[in-house]
This record gives C-alpha cells, sequence and structure tokens, in this order.
C-alpha cells in the first residue's frame, strides 16, 4: 500500500494487516499515525523503518527492517504475553549503515494473546526527533492545539492511561497582575485532545505554587498553592484527590498553610510535603505528611523552615529526601530524608553536604540510584533581588551507606528549571531564568540541555534546540513513547510577561 505525500500537513497511515503466524508469536495488526500541524512530517524522507519489539522476557529486542511502503509480512511477530511495545523509527536510508533516523514512535503496552491478536490495530504516533512541535488537534487535522486557558505556576501530572493533567497555575491580566486560575485541563499526547475542567469541586480551589502528586490509585494529590487577591498572593490550606473516573476533586484542610513548596511520595503511597511560604509570608515551620488514600495530612514535628528546598522520593522510596533552600538568612547545604515509622515522617541525618548550597534547583533520577541536582540561585535571598544563577550541577549516590555527593556535569547557568529523566539514564533540562548580560536581571531562557552518562561521572552536556518562546513557571512530563511534553509558562524575555498558551512535543533521538 502506497502511503500518501509526505508533504501534506496529516498523514494517517493505517496497516490493518492480517496476522501472520511465525514460530515465535503472530502479527498484530498496526496502525502507523504521523501528524504535523507545522514543520516537517514525520516521515518526509524517510525511506526505511525499523519495528523493534520489547518487553517481559524479550532479550534482545526483536528487530526487522522494512522499507516504508510496508507489507503484512514486514510486521514483526510478537510473543505472546503483557507488556509489549511495538516501536517504529523513521531513516533517511538503511538503518545500521548510512541512515539516519528522523522520527520515532512507540505505542502504548499492550498483551498480546496465545492465539490471534489484539482486538484493535496496535496504533503508533510517529514524532520528528530534535524537533520542537505543537500537538496536532485530532477534531481539527492540520491545526495546533493550544491551552485552553494559558497558564503559568502550573502543574502537570502524568495519567496512568497515558494522558496528562494540567491544575491551576495563573495568567496575567491587563495592568500586569497575577490571576489565579481554577481550571483543569486533561491532555492526552496520544489521541491528540484536550479537555477543559473549568472546575471540579472545592479541592480544585484557585490555585497557583501547589503542589502535584500522582497517587497509587491513579489519582492525583492537589496540595497547597497560592490564590491572589487585590495584589496580594494568599497561602492555601486546602488540598484534595482528583479522581480520573469522576473528573471531580474531594478536598479536605491541611494543618499548615503553604505555598512554592516541595513534595514526594514514599514507596507507601504517603506524601512529605517541606518547606514553602505560609501566613503573612513567613517561612512554614514544618513538614506535614499526607495520606491521600484517607484524604487527611499528619503532624511531622520537625523544626524545617526551607524555601526553593527541592524534594524527591530516594533509594526506591523507602526515603524522602530534602535538599537545598533557604531558611531565610542562608543557604542550607544539609542533605537530609525522612522515613515513615509506622506513624509519621521521622528525619534522619545524611551526612552528606551540597558542594554548593542552592535554592530553587531542579533534581532528576540519573543512572541508576543517583540523583542530578541541576542549576539554582546561589544567594538566600528571593531570585529577584539576588539571582546569582548557578551554572553546576551535584550528583548524589544513594547506594552507599552514606550518600556521596560528587561535582557533575555544567550547564548554562540558569534557576527554576525544569529537569526529567529520560531512558537510558540521561536527564533532560529546559527553561529557566538567566542573568541577562547587559542589567544582570533574571529573564526567562529558551535554553535547552541534554546530559548524557559517560564513563566519567561528570558525564556529557549536549545542547538541544531550543524552545520557540523562553519561559519559566512551565511544566516538562516524559511521556511513555519516550518524548517530553513542555506546557504553558511565563516568558518576560523581552520586557511584559506573556503567559504561554503551547503544548510542545520533544521527541530525543534513541540512544539504544
Amino acid at each position: 500500500m502506497r502511503l500518501p505525500p509526505y508533504r501534506q500537513a496529516l498523514a494517517w497511515v493505517l496497516l490493518a494487516l492480517t496476522p501472520a503466524c511465525q514460530e515465535e508469536g503472530q502479527a498484530p495488526r498496526v496502525q502507523l499515525v504521523t501528524t504535523a500541524c507545522m514543520g516537517l512530517p514525520p516521515l518526509e524522507n524517510v525511506t526505511w523503518l525499523l519495528l523493534r519489539v520489547t518487553g517481559e522476557g524479550i532479550h534482545p529486542p526483536i528487530e526487522r527492517v522494512a522499507p516504508v511502503d510496508l507489507r503484512p509480512e514486514d510486521v514483526p511477530a510478537v510473543p505472546p504475553g503483557p507488556g509489549r511495545v511495538l516501536e517504529a523509527r523513521g531513516y533517511t536510508d538503511e538503518p545500521f549503515f548510512s541512515g539516519q533516523v528522523v522520527s520515532v514512535g512507540r505505542s502504548a503496552p499492550f498483551e498480546m494473546p496465545a492465539e490471534g491478536g489484539p482486538a484493535e490495530p496496535v496504533r503508533v504516533v510517529l514524532r520528528r526527533v530534535e524537533t520542537w512541535v505543537p500537538l496536532e488537534d485530532a477534531q481539527r487535522p492540520g491545526e495546533c492545539l493550544h491551552l485552553t486557558e494559558p497558564r503559568a505556576g502550573h502543574t502537570a501530572t502524568l495519567l496512568k492511561d497515558g494522558r496528562v493533567l494540567l491544575a491551576g497555575g495563573f495568567q496575567v491580566d491587563g495592568s500586569g497582575n497575577a490571576e489565579t486560575l481554577a481550571s483543569l485541563e486533561i491532555l492526552d499526547p496520544g489521541g491528540r485532545t484536550l479537555s477543559f475542567l473549568p472546575g471540579a469541586g472545592g479541592g480544585a480551589a484557585r490555585r497557583a505554587f501547589h503542589t502535584a502528586t500522582l497517587t497509587p490509585g491513579g489519582g492525583v494529590l492537589l496540595a497547597g498553592g497560592e490564590v491572589s487577591q487585590a495584589g496580594v498572593a494568599v497561602p492555601l490550606r486546602s488540598a484534595g484527590v482528583w479522581d480520573p473516573v469522576t473528573e471531580e476533586v474531594q478536598g479536605f484542610e491541611l494543618a499548615w498553610a503553604r505555598s512554592r513548596h516541595g513534595a514526594a511520595m514514599d514507596s507507601g503511597g504517603r506524601v512529605l510535603l517541606a518547606g514553602g511560604v505560609g501566613e503573612a509570608g513567613a517561612l512554614v515551620p514544618e513538614p506535614e505528611g499526607v495520606d491521600p488514600q484517607a484524604l487527611r495530612g499528619f503532624s511531622v514535628p520537625q523544626a524545617l523552615p526551607r524555601l526553593g528546598a527541592s524534594v524527591s522520593a530516594v533509594q526506591e522510596g523507602q526515603r524522602v529526601a530534602v535538599i537545598g533552600g533557604s531558611d531565610g538568612t542562608a543557604l542550607v547545604p544539609e542533605v537530609l530524608t525522612f522515613a515513615f515509622d509506622g506513624a509519621t515522617f521521622v528525619p534522619e541525618a545524611t551526612g552528606a553536604r551540597l558542594r554548593q548550597p542552592r535554592r530553587n534547583a531542579a533534581l532528576a533520577p540519573f543512572a541508576g540510584q543517583r540523583l542530578l541536582v541541576v542549576g539554582g540561585y546561589g544567594s538566600p535571598e528571593a531570585p529577584e533581588i539576588n539571582g546569582n544563577a548557578l551554572p553546576m550541577s551535584e550528583v548524589i549516590d544513594w547506594s552507599a551507606a552514606v550518600p556521596r555527593v560528587s561535582e557533575g556535569p555544567s550547564f548554562v547557568a540558569r534557576g527554576d528549571v525544569c529537569a526529567e529523566a529520560l531512558s537510558a539514564g540521561r536527564v533532560f533540562v529546559a527553561g529557566g531564568r538567566r542573568q541577562d548580560p547587559a542589567s544582570f536581571k533574571l529573564v526567562s531562557s529558551g535554553l535547552v540541555e541534554q546530559v548524557i552518562p559517560t564513563a566519567s561521572e561528570t558525564s556529557a552536556v549536549l545542547g538541544q534546540p531550543p524552545l520557540a518562546s523562553a519561559r519559566y513557571l512551565h511544566t516538562c512530563t516524559p511521556l511513555p513513547d519516550g518524548s517530553v511534553l513542555v506546557t504553558g509558562g511565563l516568558d518576560d524575555s523581552l520586557g511584559s510577561p506573556v503567559i504561554q498558551e503551547s503544548a510542545l512535543i520533544y521527541m530525543p533521538v534513541p540512544r539504544d
């Protein structure tokens, strides 16, 4: 079957292939979807496809090279079992020789029965590699999808079914004042749809600078944050768990009002809220635990006034680490962990210290049991007073009894970046704020970098194509197909603040 012209803005390639019986399994029906609302379509200049099947018990991956004009027998057989993934890579010439990969797509995990094939075709959405592209709107082919409400200071949470929940944030009115949002949006990157929820119960009250944590049951815990009233930010005690089935939020109250804090969940499904700004602009003096299933908080009696601290689960979720931040007068170098003792989170002194104390840094898992601490600011004051954006990173290795802190790779100096783990131990870093070389003021940045693990401890940093618009207070979300979704954010690089409404996808080149 011949493909539609490559230069069309939208190309659907449906391969309703008859399963071909083979000794190791059967070939499923496959649906390749290639979309483009701008830029090159994923199959432009593609002459060959590499089809790969992975999953439990499949070592090495099953691979087959085929011309772009696929025949039924070109689809590899898939062994029976759950969690199978079909990947398609488009090449300019024959793979493993002179061909370059220019597009990649991966299916959602599917179950391959012992006889026959899946009831529905296995769907693979191809994306152009190393290119920032907006999501196409499935309901309006050829047109780009935008957020219903531009937003910054919001959260984006990957749900178990591959959709992404966007919650809260703020806009800027004509007078330059922040307007806090109560709305939620559900973005489906694979289906290329967006559902707008104006409100979802009391727990979804207007909030920005809150935290959002995926619960074991598939819901999303929305905790704290702030609302802007007459130009004044008021921290919130409210929290709630959003239910993906009812699309409603069941709300409850926290012991402390807090905003601009950190949160992480341990392996038992309990969430630690740490740091942040409380009432009257004071630092919140204590952490707080949350049991999302019981819709309640619990006391964590430990002094921990901290602003700009980074929080992450470590050691397979057995502990939650609180790293860096400012106590209001000085930066804190100590790395502290909390473990649940059956009643509450109990602090544990690790003996580890940051080599460079910092606030507003980003954290990402990095090649095994290591944690990469990226960027931030080297002054305890608010970044707007003395930004001092940092160009260095640090690596904390949690495999030893005492966590080992070592120097990490260097980045372009900036804080408020997003950093997310990719496959093969890589870390994706995007956006943030840098210091303008002329005015020394902090301005938003569109820089994108990728950390590649190497034999040396410092690893390598590769520059990636920048975002079309600079931004911070944005979100970065790794998607199941290996791409990264970036939504919203604030761009002040040209003077007046502009809140972004874009939903952009970036597909890194595979490294296996």
